[in-house]
């Protein structure tokens, strides 16, 4: 599906495709990451609502737009919003009703974004999108569509015999380097095992996926003088923690899926403001979690963590974040929420 759904054109300096999700290929895509992941049948359900969300499947029409810009210069198509235009079959052209803030800047390297058109009830469309090449506005087609690459084309009608007879195909063919040759460890340094922790660009703290505290007897040696506390941790013993082991807990119980003691970490203030059971709805339902368990990155400013995690759409990552403040109430830090 995805083959017929992805169309690849060279630009100047870049090489630009597009990927549209049509709404059959929500089914396929929540059971395979369900089965990847292993997740229980309520998981899987969060998971559809969250991915669902994510495209606005059943609202609108979703590309993913990804430029490759490999020369000196940038690739400009701002303003996005007049650049790219969905063509439906009848040869009327569709602006976009939002887009990813990224795409409407210049781009260098690998940029990727989503773009949102009003829904059609047709799939047999095409996108234009302006500025990839300087003779020509650039045209996508999928599922065999052909395309006219003549300099200022514009989008002919898509839905004739002809056009769909013959199937359009790119082929790119990419050398890839030699892998360098990795010099022998030696036998007293064991290798180390990989880590499928998340590449964040910017600095900061870097913790692994969790996973789930070993029982007191297995626990072995620490490695540090005061290993972080689990999610199992009590109100009481955490009376005197401090802001970054309270978030430690707090992040890990948001991973087990354990709002009381989530809430339990709250402010005083923030739990007179918020029950317990629409907290506990809105945690359990954000996809923020399910990124949290691949990873996550964190900054400190003063009582404040950003928290960092790059959320996977398709072959896409993006990198989301939250602001957790702290209050200091008696000897321990609280969220304030």
């Amino acid at each position: 599906m995805l083959d017929s759904w992805t169309a690849i054109r060279w630009g100047d300096d870049n090489l630009t495709w597009v990927v549209h999700y049509p709404d059959e290929f929500v089914d396929l895509w929540v059971k395979s990451e369900a089965d990847r992941q292993r997740m229980n049948a309520e998981q899987e359900a969060a998971y559809r609502k969250s991915f669902t969300e994510e495209l606005r499947t059943g609202a609108s029409t979703t590309i993913l737009l990804s430029v490759h810009a490999f020369g000196q210069n940038p690739v400009n198509i701002s303003p996005l919003s007049k650049n790219i235009t969905l063509i439906d079959p009848s040869g009327k052209r569709v602006s976009p009703i939002a887009f990813e803030k990224k795409l409407d800047s210049p781009m260098n390297g690998l940029v990727q974004g989503l773009v949102f058109f009003p829904r059609q009830e047709s799939e047999n469309f095409s996108i234009a999108v302006k500025s990839l090449a300087r003779d020509r506005e650039t045209l996508f087609a999928f599922g065999g569509q052909t395309i006219d690459t003549s300099p200022l084309a514009t989008a002919p009608g898509v839905d004739t015999p002809q056009a769909q007879s013959q199937p359009a195909e790119t082929v790119v063919k990419i050398p890839t380097p030699p892998k360098p040759v990795k010099p022998p460890t030696p036998p007293d340094k064991p290798e180390a095992p990989t880590s499928d922790e998340p590449a964040f660009s910017a600095g900061g703290e870097i913790f692994p996926p969790t996973r789930p505290p070993l029982p007191p007897d297995d626990a072995g040696t620490p490695e540090e003088t005061q290993p972080a506390p689990t999610p199992q941790t009590s109100a009481a013993s955490s009376a005197s923690l401090g802001s970054r082991q309270v978030l430690e807990i707090y992040l890990n119980a948001w991973i087990a899926g354990d709002t009381d003691v989530m809430y339990t970490l709250l402010s005083a203030e923030s739990q007179t403001k918020l029950s317990k059971e629409l907290f506990a709805r809105d945690m359990m339902s954000d996809s923020f979690r399910r990124a949290l368990k691949e990873g996550y990155k964190t900054d400190w400013s003063g009582e404040t963590a950003k928290v960092t995690v790059a959320k996977r759409i398709l072959f896409m990552k993006t990198l989301d974040s939250r602001q957790i403040k702290f209050v200091k109430e008696g000897e321990s830090a609280r969220v304030s929420w």
